[in-house]
């Protein structure tokens, strides 16, 4: 099952409780620092919505984004009459426009790197039409279970998200077996060893994976392979 799949699945059952607008935003930290980066969405509401929203920057005045960037990691609620506590202007103003679009209440789930860290580098929001007050109600006793559905959608989506946002090939089964050795600290001639291949041969699987990779050298193939979730180490 891809991510396409994954996601019309979970967004169908969610929608039967009522949670009709749903984002996956990832902040995108390989083209900017995490403070500025930009925020790329798997979206239920209007395209024209999830455009306007990048094309104008509106993550950069989003508390939503704003928490995941800060490094907050515990799950909250969130209803369309906080909006009148929000102190900057700008906020008030992107939230006031989301709420305009149909997002009026929420959960939010942020969520950390598949391979490590403590930061966050996405979120969810499990939203809804709905007031609020309808919407808390709807989602009572359920929310441990709504953020592991989040979660686990998260896990094994993020790195097929992030290759076909950079446009990254998949690697083939021996190129993931080389990368893999080398991140856990094998040299050439032992993965020659270790998979009963000629040294040639893997320097080749290599050099084919850094170049699907987009890398310049080994250890770059090694982390983006890890970001893009084609090896795990451990």
């Amino acid at each position: 099952m891809d991510v396409t799949d994954r996601w019309s699945r979970m967004t169908k059952h969610l929608a039967a409780i009522g949670m009709d607008q749903i984002n996956y935003g990832i902040l995108d930290t390989v083209a900017a620092a995490r403070i500025d980066a930009p925020v790329r969405f798997l979206s239920t509401m209007a395209s024209g919505w999830i455009d306007y929203y990048g094309d104008r920057r509106l993550d950069l005045s989003d508390p939503h984004v704003l928490f995941v960037r800060n490094g907050n990691r515990l799950p909250y609620r969130w209803g369309e009459s906080v909006l009148r506590q929000l102190d900057e202007s700008s906020a008030r103003e992107t939230v006031g426009l989301t709420v305009e679009a149909g997002l009026r209440s929420q959960l939010s789930v942020p969520m950390l790197d598949s391979f490590g860290g403590t930061m966050p580098v996405a979120g969810m929001t499990l939203g809804s039409s709905l007031a609020e007050g309808e919407y808390f109600r709807a989602i009572d006793g359920r929310e441990s279970e709504l953020v592991m559905i989040a979660q686990l959608f998260h896990l094994y989506s993020i790195g097929e998200v992030r290759r076909e946002l950079y446009g990254i090939a998949k690697l083939s089964s021996r190129e993931r077996d080389c990368l893999s050795y080398l991140a856990q600290g094998l040299r050439i001639d032992a993965i020659a060893d270790r998979l009963c291949l000629a040294r040639v041969t893997i320097e080749l699987h290599l050099r084919r994976a850094r170049k699907k990779l987009h890398a310049a050298t080994l250890p770059e193939a090694v982390a983006r392979a890890l970001l893009f979730q084609e090896i795990t180490i451990g």
